[in-house]
């Protein structure tokens, strides 16, 4: 048998596509940059410096306490959202949060989140679908959690009033999201199974049984009882938020009410929530500072309080999150790598994720 001799070669990634991520980070660093420049352009440096050097530092145990209590009354919210699909315990939900938020902190486009899910993922043998359902579940208690601190905000302080056109959004994006949640949790719940192929083809059956996994991670909704437990959650996870950034505001003598507190957890949440800058960097600065100017709080001290606050929200997960990936146990795979090993289905590390 004779063999021609040629060898073809395996096609490589073009240079545009090797290229893409150190072009899109450097991007977000770009970015970042203009922003933190048009926010510190119009302050004033040496008032900043001031106000930073004199910060009360005594404040900060309150600040980190109320921040990690947060993630905590979040993973009894998760807790209850995953409830119809499996028992998780809370203390293991918890720790997945923590590596999540840090990973939020030095991974682009807050892909925080894909860790999480693929935590649970692994450990519960959860579809993916069920999991990114949840998630986008909590997505819309933070939205009614929110909606209810713009109306407390703007009942408390007149100078809230330009923040009415975003909780009537707010309050849109509820009761929409409310029915169509329930909607597909109903639809899930008559249909027991997900469609077979049956003469739709591949991709149709494949997009059935998504879109019944996805709507199965919705049960939840059509329970009062977890739906008043999820609710109340959300509440109280944000409401240590606001009691952190209250304990920033006292660190650094800032005299505020507990309404305009509120508003900043929800201006806060909203200048990360979009991954257009690694962090929220400049987002968060212009958000915030912003924020507290048209409450009436002077430039250079509202500068000061948005650059000590990112600064101090990010440090307890870098000190939390290698412990909680130490006590979880997680290895590269359970983190970095979607595909399940063949045959496994992960019920013992399932047992143990319920029972923490």
């Amino acid at each position: 048998m004779e063999y021609s001799g040629e060898i073809v070669a395996e096609a490589s990634p073009g240079l545009a596509r090797r290229a893409y991520p150190l072009i899109r980070s450097l991007l977000q660093l770009a970015l970042a940059a203009g922003l933190l420049a048009a926010f510190l352009v119009r302050v004033d440096l040496v008032e900043v410096r001031h106000q930073l050097g004199k910060a009360d530092l005594v404040w900060l145990p309150l600040a980190f306490a109320a921040n990690i209590a947060s993630d905590w009354f979040r993973a009894i919210r998760w807790q209850h959202l995953l409830l119809p699909l499996r028992r998780m315990g809370v203390p293991f939900l918890f720790a997945a949060a923590l590596v999540g938020v840090a990973g939020n902190l030095i991974l682009p486009l807050r892909a925080g989140e894909v860790v999480r899910v693929q935590i649970v993922r692994r450990r519960s043998g959860l579809g993916v679908s069920s999991i990114v359902a949840t998630l986008l579940a909590e997505k819309l208690m933070d939205v009614v959690a929110f909606s209810t601190f713009i109306v407390v905000g703007l009942l408390l302080i007149e100078e809230a009033a330009f923040l009415w056109p975003l909780g009537v959004a707010y309050g849109v994006l509820v009761v929409a999201g409310l029915i169509a949640a329930r909607y597909l949790a109903k639809r899930a719940e008559r249909q027991s199974a997900p469609p077979a192929d049956a003469g739709g083809g591949r991709l149709r059956a494949w997009f059935g049984r998504e879109l019944h996994s996805f709507a199965s991670g919705l049960q939840s909704f059509r329970n009062p009882a977890a739906l008043f437990h999820i609710t109340w959650s959300a509440h109280v996870a944000w409401f240590c938020d606001a009691a952190m950034y209250y304990a920033f505001g006292r660190a650094l003598g800032l005299d505020l009410s507990l309404g305009a507190y509120l508003l900043v957890v929800v201006a806060a949440t909203l200048a990360v929530s979009v991954p257009i800058t690694q962090a929220g960097f400049g987002v968060f600065h212009l958000a915030v500072a912003g924020l507290l100017v048209a409450l009436g709080v002077d430039e250079a001290l509202a500068a000061a309080y948005a650059i000590f606050a990112h600064l101090f929200f990010a440090l307890p997960y870098i000190v939390s999150a290698p412990l909680a990936a130490f006590v979880l146990r997680l290895s590269l795979s359970d983190i970095f790598f979607l595909r399940m090993p063949q045959g496994v289905r992960e019920e013992r590390p399932a047992d143990e994720a319920a029972a923490l």
